[in-house]
């Protein structure tokens, strides 16, 4: 369940920093170095000057990237560059993009979540690494401000929500800018009726934590934190909630793509050695391309099948025999988990069939098939194993049986993007 509410958020102005393409920024996990200075240079204005700062030689505890954060954030919304909403409002968001031959359009909304749980959880499905929750809870001390919503997806059998937010996309949109080939568009809705609707829908829906899990738990660790400060009691209050991009759980709304993974050391094994040890768990079967070998994975979705590339354009499709001996290789797991494709691919491949070494120092994760098999052909990596994506309906069913996924185990495509709306707290 979600408590949720409107707030007045925080937008650019259109009229002083003109394209708004160009002051938005993908979300901050996935900027590499060049692409932040590329953002840098698109405008003055642009949000990565506070998502994600550049870091200076000379950074002290006084002055580093998030004492910038501040003072840039501050900086605009004192010019105007940024202008805080005159009404409670929540904001409809769709992102429409073309997944293969079909244009899908996402339809969500963002509004405030209250973070104290009551007697349904939001349900979480990933672990969290210390060191990105300490560069969140750094910047959020500084800016005091949600800067991108989290993606919580719920459940809505009936889609009262979205039909309320279909009906606010008839209307003009006060954002619709284009952003890596996705159509970004927003709306204000601030009909009262219709939030008290969308509101009570929320507090008795199934709400799951799509991508986000550090910056959810920062928002509970500050809100903590400052609850114990000094702090104005505006700035207590608003720190219990936390901006979120909320979008119903459809699978034909949704698109997940996979990581797929290349291991850097493989030990002793060569082409001969890890197709002896594969072929004694799978059946495997030769194609003569990546396009091929892509399109039997995507026709084999539910039969638990990986595609594997040795180089000089040898690509094979394995397909398990039985899941009797991945039930005796993964201990103290359930049967959910033993399942997952990920899952079989980390804990019985690498670690039981092929002896490779599963942590994160030892593989590489590559979204792109095309990428990936391009770095086995260029003599980078001697294998490549592919994926299909993990469905919405797994990542539901793991959080709720209170698992977590493997590692890179979701990539929700498209990101939303940072700068369509922010939460000033206070």
């Amino acid at each position: 369940m979600a408590n949720i509410k409107p707030f007045r958020g925080v937008v650019y102005n259109e009229k002083i920093v003109g394209n708004l393409s160009k002051v938005v920024a993908p979300p901050y996990d996935i900027i590499s170095k060049t692409r932040q200075n590329e953002l840098y240079r698109q405008s003055p204005y642009n949000l990565i000057r506070l998502e994600l700062g550049k870091i200076k030689s000379s950074d002290n505890r006084d002055e580093n990237r998030y004492t910038r954060a501040h003072k840039f954030l501050e900086l605009w919304l004192k010019n105007k560059q940024m202008i805080r909403d005159d009404k409670e409002s929540i904001y409809v968001y769709s992102q429409r993009y073309k997944e293969g031959r079909e244009t899908i359009d996402r339809i969500g909304f963002i509004a405030l979540m209250g973070l104290s749980e009551g007697r349904k959880k939001v349900l979480p499905h990933e672990n969290t690494l210390h060191a990105p929750k300490v560069d969140r809870l750094d910047l959020m001390r500084s800016v005091k401000a949600n800067l991108s919503p989290i993606f919580i997806l719920y459940e809505d059998p009936r889609h009262t929500i979205l039909s309320i937010l279909k009906k606010t996309c008839l209307k003009k949109p006060f954002i619709d800018i284009p952003f890596e080939g996705i159509r970004n568009r927003a709306w204000r809705l601030d009909d009262k009726a219709d939030i008290k609707r969308i509101r009570v829908v929320m507090s008795n829906a199934n709400t799951f934590i799509a991508d986000g899990h550090h910056r959810f738990e920062v928002a509970k660790m500050y809100a903590k934190e400052i609850a114990g400060t000094k702090a104005p009691g505006d700035i207590k209050e608003s720190s219990k909630y936390v901006m979120v991009y909320f979008v119903e759980s459809k699978e034909d709304m949704l698109t997940v793509l996979p990581a797929h993974r290349l291991p850097k050391d493989i030990g002793l094994l060569d082409r001969n050695g890890i197709m002896y040890r594969l072929h004694k768990y799978f059946t495997i079967e030769s194609v003569p391309s990546l396009n091929s070998m892509m399109a039997g994975l995507k026709r084999l979705h539910d039969k638990h099948v990986f595609g594997l590339y040795l180089g000089s354009k040898k690509f094979y499709i394995l397909k398990l025999k039985s899941f009797n001996p991945v039930d005796a290789a993964i201990k103290n797991k359930p049967k959910e988990w033993k399942r997952l494709d990920v899952a079989i691919l980390h804990q019985f491949i690498f670690q039981h069939v092929l002896g490779i070494q599963d942590d994160d120092d030892n593989v590489e994760f590559v979204k792109s098939p095309q990428e990936t098999a391009g770095l086995v052909s260029k003599g980078d990596f001697k294998v490549a194993f592919f994926l299909n994506p993990t469905k919405v309906s797994e990542v539901k069913r793991i959080a709720r049986i209170g698992e977590k996924m493997p590692r890179k185990a979701t990539y929700f495509f498209p990101k939303q993007i940072s700068g369509i709306v922010i939460n000033k707290l206070g």
